[in-house]
């Protein structure tokens, strides 16, 4: 029986300088990455993507397509750009 050949795509979030940030305002960092990671949650779920790995300041998750990986990353971005970040930028 022939197998067939499945392409993934692996997509990953990573908050810069944050364990600086965690040192400086650890109360508001801790609510920041809980924003943060639903913000990318909700993104990649929503352009056909699941979350697999939790990285501390990160997420890591992974595509059946392509295109839903580069959309979430895009819609991701924007949204994180639109959010008040106040102490931790």
């Amino acid at each position: 029986m022939a197998q067939s050949a499945v392409t993934l795509s692996f997509w990953f979030s990573d908050i810069e300088a944050s364990t600086r940030m965690w040192e400086k305002h650890p109360d508001a960092m801790a609510e920041a990455v809980a924003r943060h990671d639903a913000i990318v949650r909700r993104c990649v779920e929503s352009n056909g993507g699941t979350i697999v790995k939790s990285t501390g300041d990160g997420l890591m998750a992974v595509f059946a397509q392509p295109a839903g990986a580069v959309s979430a990353g895009i819609q991701t971005q924007q949204e994180l750009h639109r959010e008040n970040w106040a102490q931790t930028g």
